[in-house]
C-alpha cells in the first residue's frame, strides 16, 4: 500500500533555545515540499509576535524566535511550548487546503553550447544520449524552488529525471562562472555569483540571479515553477549585454 504522503504530519522538535523544526522526513518530494510551503505561507499570514524568522528548506521549517520577547511578555512559559501551541492547529487543518500551488512560473534562457557546457559533453555521453537529446530532456521538465542558499540567490530546483540525474564532480571545480547551470543529483539550480563548486555544469544563463541593488534582490523564489530554454551563442551574448547595469 503507497503511503499518502499529504496525511504526514511533521515532528516537531526543538532548534536550540531559539527556535524550533517542523520535520516531514522523507527525501526530495514534491508533494512534501508543497506542505512546507503551504505551512510556511499560513504561518507568515499569521505574522505570530515575537517570531523572527520562518525558514522552509525541502522537508523542514524552521521557525526562529526572539527570546528577550518572550521573557518580557510570557515570563512564565517556555516559547517552545507556546509557539508549538500556536502552530498546531494549522498542522491539524485539512493538508489539501494547507498545501501550497506555486505562484510563477519563470522561463530561463540558457546557451548549452561551448565554452559554457563545462561538462555537459561528458555528461552525455555517459548517460548514451546525444548533447541534444540530453538538453533536450532537460528542458521539457518544469523544476521546482525548493530552498535558496549556499551563496545569495542560489536556487535549489527538482527534480530532475532519473536519467540524466549525476552525482557531483569528484574534484570541484575552483571557480565556476555566474549564470552556469548545473545537475547535482536530482537537483538543478544556478550560480547566481562566480564561485567554487562542485555541480555538473551543463549550460549557463545571460540573466543575472543576484541583484543587490533590486528589492527583492534575488531573481528565483521558493514555490518558483522554472522552465528552461535553449539559446545560442549569439543570442546569449546579446542578451548579457542587456543584463549589464550601467552605473
Amino acid at each position: 500500500m503507497q503511503l499518502n504522503r499529504s496525511e504526514i504530519q511533521p515532528k516537531i522538535s526543538p532548534l536550540g533555545d531559539q527556535g524550533l523544526l517542523l520535520d516531514w522526513g522523507g527525501a526530495l518530494d514534491p508533494v512534501v515540499h508543497q506542505q512546507v510551503q503551504g505551512c510556511w505561507q499560513r504561518l507568515t499570514a499569521m505574522d505570530l509576535p515575537g517570531v523572527l524568522d520562518l525558514i522552509p528548506a525541502y522537508n523542514t521549517l524552521a521557525i526562529l524566535w526572539d527570546p528577550v520577547f518572550f521573557f518580557k511578555n510570557y515570563p512564565q512559559q517556555l516559547p517552545f511550548e507556546l509557539v508549538k501551541a500556536w502552530i498546531l492547529p494549522v498542522l491539524a487543518e485539512d493538508m489539501a487546503h494547507t498545501a501550497a500551488t506555486s505562484t510563477r512560473t519563470v522561463a530561463i534562457p540558457v546557451c548549452f553550447e561551448p565554452p559554457y557546457a563545462l561538462d555537459l559533453l561528458e555528461l552525455a555521453e555517459q548517460k548514451q544520449l546525444p548533447p541534444a537529446a540530453f538538453v533536450e530532456r532537460f528542458c521539457a521538465r518544469t523544476y521546482q524552488v525548493y530552498l535558496l542558499g549556499f551563496l545569495p540567490g542560489f536556487a535549489y530546483m527538482g527534480t530532475v529525471e532519473p536519467e540524466l540525474a549525476s552525482p557531483r564532480r569528484a574534484v570541484p571545480r575552483a571557480l565556476i562562472p555566474a549564470g552556469s547551470v548545473g545537475i547535482a543529483g536530482a537537483q538543478t539550480g544556478i550560480y547566481p555569483l562566480d564561485s567554487p563548486g562542485g555541480w555538473q555544469v551543463i549550460g549557463r544563463t545571460p540573466w543575472r540571479m543576484f541583484l543587490p541593488e533590486e528589492e527583492p534582490p534575488v531573481r528565483l523564489r521558493v514555490g518558483d515553477e522554472v522552465r528552461f530554454y535553449a539559446i545560442g551563442v549569439e543570442a546569449f551574448l546579446k542578451e548579457q549585454e542587456k543584463e549589464i547595469k550601467v552605473p
